[in-house]
Formats: C-alpha cells, sequence, structure tokens
C-alpha cells in the first residue's frame, strides 16, 4: 500500500469515529481551503500513529523511486522597481541578406505636387499623399510643411496638429504662399509628420524653383513608392543590451551613406552611427543597406529609430523614415 493511500485510508476511519459520537445536534461545518487538506491529512494519521491506533505499512524499498538530484541554477533577482513585464533576448549575429519587399509599400508622405525641380509662383497649390501608420494616427501626429531657402534659413512654416488631421490614408491639398527679394530662389519643400515628443517619423522632401514672376512650371512625381523602407526593427518591439541592428533598402543615398539616430521621448540621442549603402541594387532603384548602432540607456525607453538621407543642402534632409522600438539595458 502506497503512503498516499494509506494516509486517505486513515483519514476516512477519523471521520467514521466522528459520525459515531451519539449526539443530536452537530455544528455548521467548517469550510477548510483546499491548500491546507494535504496538510490536515498528514496530521490527523501522524496522531493516530502516535496513539497506536495504526500501525504504518512498511515500504517496499524496491518501489522507492531517488529524489531528482538539484543542481545550482542561475536565479533572476528583481530590480526594485521593476515590473513584470515580458521581455524578449535578441541574439546579435551578422545580418540576412536583404531582399526588396513584395509589393513595394507606399510611402508614408508623398509630395505629388509640385515635383522636383517645378517652377512655383506664390501661392501654388500643394498636393501630398498620406499614408501614416496606425499606431501615429492614434498618436495624432502633427504634419508640419517648411520652405528653406537656398541658404537654408526658413521661408515658410504651417503646422497642422493632429486633431485637425484625418484619421487613415489622406490627402493634403492647400495653397502656400511664399516672399522673396529677387526674382527667384532654389529651395526645399518639406513636409513631415511630428510625433507628441515633437520628433519626426517619417519626412518627404522636393526641391523647387520659387519666382517672383514668370510662367510656373509644375513636374510631376514618378510613383508613390516609399524611398527608405525600414526592414528590421520592427516597430513595437523589445530589444535588450547596448547594440540595435537596422536594416532596409533605399532609392536615396547621397554619398552612398545614411545617419541613423535613435531619439527617446525625452528629444536626447541615446545612440547615431552613419550606414554605407551597398551598391548592389535590387530593383527599381533601391539598393540595400544595414548596420549595428549603440545605444546608452539606464533603464527601458521608447526610442525613435530615425534613418535620414542627408546631402548638406538647403535643410540637409532629403528623406527620413522611422519606427519607434522600446530597448532595455
Amino acid at each position: 500500500m502506497s503512503i498516499r493511500r494509506f494516509l486517505i485510508l486513515l483519514l476516512c476511519l477519523s471521520f467514521v469515529f466522528a459520525g459515531c459520537d451519539g449526539l443530536p445536534w452537530k455544528p455548521a461545518p467548517t469550510f477548510i481551503p483546499e491548500e491546507h487538506i494535504p496538510t490536515l491529512i498528514e496530521m490527523t494519521a501522524q496522531a493516530m500513529v502516535d496513539q497506536g491506533l495504526v500501525t504504518p505499512p512498511t515500504p517496499d524499498p524496491g518501489a522507492i523511486t531517488p529524489s531528482p538530484t538539484i543542481t545550482n541554477t542561475p536565479a533572476i533577482t528583481p530590480i526594485p522597481g521593476d515590473t513584470a513585464t515580458p521581455t524578449l533576448d535578441v541574439i546579435m549575429g551578422t545580418p540576412e541578406p536583404l531582399t526588396l519587399p513584395y509589393p513595394l509599400p507606399q510611402a508614408e508622405i508623398r509630395i505629388i505636387n509640385p515635383g522636383r525641380l517645378s517652377r512655383v509662383r506664390s501661392p501654388f497649390n500643394l498636393h501630398a499623399y498620406l499614408a501614416l501608420p496606425k499606431s501615429e494616427q492614434e498618436e495624432k501626429s502633427s504634419i508640419m510643411i517648411s520652405l528653406y531657402g537656398d541658404d537654408g534659413r526658413i521661408l515658410k512654416r504651417e503646422v497642422i496638429s493632429g486633431e485637425d488631421g484625418e484619421s487613415g490614408n489622406s490627402h493634403l491639398v492647400m495653397d502656400f504662399s511664399f516672399n522673396i527679394s529677387g526674382e527667384a530662389e532654389t529651395a526645399r519643400l518639406e513636409v513631415s509628420a511630428v510625433d507628441p515628443y515633437n520628433r519626426i517619423t517619417s519626412l518627404d522632401s522636393t526641391d523647387v524653383i520659387l519666382l517672383s514672376d514668370g510662367t510656373p512650371e509644375i513636374k510631376s512625381i514618378l510613383d508613390l513608392y516609399a524611398s527608405l523602407i525600414i526592414q528590421q526593427p520592427i516597430p513595437s518591439t523589445l530589444i535588450q543590451g547596448d547594440v540595435l541592428i537596422v536594416q532596409g533598402v533605399t532609392r536615396f543615398a547621397p554619398d552612398d551613406q545614411l545617419l541613423v539616430e535613435l531619439i527617446n521621448r525625452e528629444g536626447n540621442q541615446v545612440g547615431s552611427a552613419v550606414l554605407s549603402v551597398a551598391e548592389e541594387d535590387l530593383g527599381n532603384g533601391f539598393r540595400p543597406f544595414s548596420g549595428e548602432i549603440p545605444y546608452q540607456v539606464s533603464s527601458s525607453s521608447w526610442i525613435r529609430v530615425q534613418v535620414i538621407a542627408r546631402d548638406g543642402k538647403f535643410s540637409g534632409i532629403q528623406h527620413l523614415i522611422s519606427v519607434e522600438v522600446l530597448v532595455s539595458p
């Protein structure tokens, strides 16, 4: 007979003895928590053995299963103030070869009108296509329109608040005016999305020629495809360590380089690096880029990974795309 069956038998005997006390009235039962029942069985059985009412069975040596050997296992010690948030360990390794995504995604921001090197007079019609990610729509990203002169000065800037914007994919159509002192001036027109923490999430630009007089000439864009595509890291994922792998494809790479900046929600830069763009053409003028970006954070932080095509002209930025991830030391 096993020890467990013996203990259950003793408990049943105790219930039989208790039921023969002959009392006409019994108090209401007391409900014992289920987790206390094994302890109660052992206490009852041991008391009956101690009083000599029963004799426990002799265990069969061959039926005893050896206890497993306990080895030292590293223990995780909680840090005061930490929350029980699941973590995702990222194993660093050699980045995988990149391929061109199919189908190509549409740009988050694409200036449709005026196209590159259009000649415009004030006011001109601005038409931009917006396809911001759902997370940024929920955060009510603001849309900023900026016009930079050839010396880098801001000629005009307008901001459309997130509350005034439309959800989902939309078209921004408006008249945009400017003033210049000369007859003509080259300029850069930018349309960008800015999150509630004043970080640029995406940006498209086009270079135009501003006219104080003369005949406008509007050029067309080629397509609505994204110019920069981040394939890694994936948005809203948790990454641990001190290095972040960034991979993607681009069809704009001044000097065959891209700048990557990691910006936290306080506006501080926690990491940056310049990545080289490979010469291989994956199709439609897209070339791959990849690299490791060191970063330093003292605690878990949401950071925006900005990949920037910069040329040093006008505002210095041609295109920008980003994703937000959670990083932990």
